[in-house]
């Protein structure tokens, strides 16, 4: 049963009641550190310009007060996703009271755009690599073509000689053994320059990445779960309890068929998490 769902049970609204400051207080919060402020960054092309952003590091702040305060239950976590466009802070608890868990989960969720930092550094990487791959692009075509040559020979010695070039390539990106023992004669035959080709174009490449400067966008607006999994920014703050029986969890939360020292159990642990987010 996830708090703030419709209900006709007298329990339940009151509950609802408390449900309901939580979520305000915490929305508050985010709204707070959501705010905007401007910072320099730089192009692809070199251009420094005005970019909105905010401070979302400070929700680590909010979660560890949070947790702080309410020490007597569980932390599952404090986590964030990592992905390049959009990114997701969050943390879990849980507790019982009696035969019934309560789980709590805050999150928020907003998009990464990602520039340059406004350093020379950054053109002087980017000429650079374009001179390198200017530099090399014959020489790279050259030994790229020695080594399909090589992988071919190789594996017609090995006795695939009735397969056609697809098939061939096939074989030795899924056959582990016999990849690393032409990989070894195509370093032989090619001097390993290749090889040294890569991993410089990788270095430069791991230069320029290190000189990225992430911004964040957010529009500070409670969502549900369903929008949050969907993609969309904001935050998320529920509250669920769920009757154990058996050991497992029910799907059906019926007040009812729950004590009255139980209950009072659950509205004493309500009232924690709204004076640890208060």
């Amino acid at each position: 049963m996830r708090l703030g769902s419709k209900t006709d049970d007298e329990f339940l609204i009151k509950l609802n009641e408390k449900n309901s400051q939580i979520q305000s207080i915490f929305h508050e919060k985010i709204k707070e550190i959501a705010k905007k402020h401007l910072v320099d960054v730089m192009m692809q092309e070199g251009t420094v310009k005005k970019q909105e952003t905010f401070e979302v590091e400070k929700i680590n702040q909010i979660y560890n007060r949070f947790a702080n305060g309410l020490q007597a239950w569980t932390l599952e976590g404090i986590s964030s996703t990592n992905d390049e466009g959009i990114r997701r802070n969050f943390i879990k608890l849980n507790t019982n009271a009696d035969d019934c868990k309560i789980s709590l989960h805050l999150s928020i969720q907003y998009h990464v755009v990602l520039f340059y930092q406004p350093n020379y550094e950054v053109m002087k990487k980017q000429k650079e690599l374009s001179d390198f791959m200017d530099m090399t692009k014959k020489q790279e075509g050259e030994l790229t073509e020695k080594s399909d040559h090589v992988i071919l020979e190789k594996l017609k010695a090995e006795g695939y000689k009735d397969l056609d070039t697809q098939n061939l390539f096939e074989i030795f990106y899924s056959d582990d053994k016999i990849r690393e023992k032409i990989m070894s004669e195509i370093e032989l035959q090619t001097d390993g320059d290749l090889q040294k080709i890569s991993q410089r174009k990788e270095g430069l490449l791991k230069a320029l990445d290190d000189l990225l400067l992430e911004t964040y966008q957010m529009e500070p607006v409670l969502i549900d779960e369903a929008r949050l999994v969907t993609g969309e920014e904001g935050c998320v703050c529920n509250i669920d309890i769920e009757m154990i029986e058996n050991g497992q969890k029910s799907g059906v939360f019926d007040s009812n068929q729950v004590s009255s020292s139980t209950k009072e159990k659950i509205s004493t642990l309500i009232d924690q998490v709204l004076e640890a987010i208060t």
